[in-house]
């Protein structure tokens, strides 16, 4: 069996159990509705600025959801000995780090889809003609964090305080990331698009293609712990 076809025979294991429980891709989007009606409420509506702050607002309904997502997927896995079957299997351990990326890949950008829909509703962004390049910036972010976590979920899951020690390992190291991400998004909603930008999809390639290496080089040595 190719590489390939590796997986995604994994990936599509992992989402059909997905769309039995709905557990990741519930949790996520009720989170970011709590999220976006927090901010919602905290703003009067004839004060508030969605230019200046609706892309903060919108990453950290994406940043803290998709943490809880990375737990669910993850803990699912060590709860019904899913990893260590996968491990028994004659699958390279790159192909699992892969096919994990592809499967949170996959739930965040379903429930990041939502999250945009529910911000539209709530806040009006005047996105204009800017929804494309806000969708790219969405995805090369989402890339970021998915690379990151699937890492850092893979050994936080080990540990009793496993809540907990996701979001300290991954929000630090992932600063450039969110800043970059922001800075973007604040352009697409200013009106301003990428253009002037171009800086910060740089940045956001950059982190992608280093840290998509290091999880691929560094899952199998964490799996074998």
């Amino acid at each position: 069996m190719s590489g390939l076809r590796r997986i995604a025979c994994i990936v599509g294991k992992d989402l059909r159990s997905e769309l039995r429980t709905k557990e990741a891709l519930t949790s996520t989007v009720f989170f970011a509705l709590l999220v976006l009606l927090v901010f919602n409420f905290a703003f009067d509506p004839g004060t508030r600025d969605v230019t200046v702050v609706g892309a903060g607002i919108l990453w950290i309904a994406f940043l803290f959801s998709s943490i809880l997502a990375m737990n669910r997927l993850m803990l699912n896995e060590r709860e019904d000995g899913g990893i260590e079957g996968l491990m028994l299997c004659p699958v390279p351990r790159t192909s699992l780090y892969l096919a994990k990326c592809a499967t949170l890949l996959l739930v965040l950008l379903a429930s990041e889809t939502v999250t945009l829909a529910l911000f539209v509703l709530f806040f009006d962004p005047p996105l204009g003609g800017g929804l494309v390049e806000l969708a790219l910036v969405v995805l090369l972010g989402t890339i970021g964090l998915v690379s990151l976590g699937t890492t850092f979920a893979a050994m936080a899951v080990r540990t009793r305080t496993r809540e907990a020690m996701l979001p300290l390992l991954l929000i630090p190291i992932a600063v450039p990331l969110l800043i970059a991400v922001v800075e973007a998004t604040s352009a697409v909603l200013s009106g301003e698009g990428l253009g002037q930008e171009q800086k910060w999809l740089q940045l956001l390639l950059a982190f992608d293609v280093l840290f998509l290496g290091i999880g691929y080089l560094t899952f199998p040595a964490i799996l074998e712990e």
